[in-house]
């Protein structure tokens, strides 16, 4: 084999599939040992190994057939923006028991892949509407009143639509985090400080709603993969995840100080 044949474009043809599911994988918040059980199951069912490092940012992959080690293809991609996706995740892993399986080519899996790929997300009243319904429940059982859970369920998607619109027009997320946060602390503040006990009475315990509206913005799935990645000697991408996950943390601690410093509440 040499470098123009057949068999070495169909090599980078899989090496280019194999980077593409992987970042996929990568940015719908699939751990690395996810990722590398999926990729490795497809491309092997063609005959091919395959090499992966994993960092947060991308993936860098080398394949190779079994019968000619001495030439392989690397290909490195660049993940595209993070967001947790489970629904694509699964149907990843079934396409590759299906390739497994069926033994199909490459290039109807490519054509399934696209197919997940391109799918819509959830649309956006409904990413809005269950992060509102989540943090009410929260509050809930935190201990707060319907009052407190009404003032949470607006004050999260309050900061959700800000944090939106700030990824909209592409600035930094960190950003986004600071200011949501803010958003949806300025909101329960009010509720605190007594600004809504005209509208319905006093609430049982408004603190509750300014602790549990701002759990929508915690990265719950970076610091669960964080430990996966850890425990399985991913140690890199463990190290960027659980960074990552921290600084967000950080960013979430800004936006609520800001406003619980502007309202001078002294007892949450």
């Amino acid at each position: 084999m040499d470098y123009t044949s057949p068999e070495y474009k169909r090599l980078d043809h899989i090496a280019t599939l194999a980077v593409d599911v992987g970042t996929f994988l990568l940015a719908c918040g699939a751990h690395c040992g996810r990722i590398s059980r999926n990729v490795n199951r497809i491309v092997n069912t063609w005959g091919v190994n395959i090499h992966m490092h994993f960092s947060y940012t991308g993936i860098l992959v080398t394949a190779c057939y079994d019968e000619y080690p001495e030439m392989p293809v690397t290909i490195y991609k660049r993940s595209p923006a993070h967001g947790v996706n489970f629904t694509a995740i699964n149907e990843i892993s079934q396409l590759s028991w299906l390739v497994q399986e069926n033994k199909i080519s490459v290039n109807d899996a490519a054509e399934l892949f696209t197919q997940i790929k391109n799918k819509r997300a959830y649309p956006k009243y409904v990413l809005l509407v269950a992060i509102g319904v989540s943090c009410a429940c929260l509050c809930v059982v935190a201990g707060g009143d319907w009052r407190d859970a009404v003032v949470a369920f607006a004050a999260s998607i309050a900061g959700m639509l800000v944090r939106l619109e700030i990824i909209r027009h592409k600035y930094n997320p960190m950003i986004s985090f600071i200011v949501a946060a803010f958003v949806t602390s300025l909101i329960t503040g009010l509720n605190v400080i007594g600004a809504f006990h005209p509208v319905w009475g006093e609430s049982l315990a408004p603190d509750r709603a300014l602790a549990t509206a701002v759990l929508y913005l915690v990265p719950g799935v970076p610091l669960t993969n964080c430990i996966i990645d850890l425990i399985e000697g991913y140690i890199p991408s463990a190290i960027a995840r659980g960074v990552f996950g921290a600084f967000i943390l950080l960013c979430i601690a800004v936006g609520m100080s800001i406003s619980i410093l502007l309202f001078g509440i002294n007892k949450f």
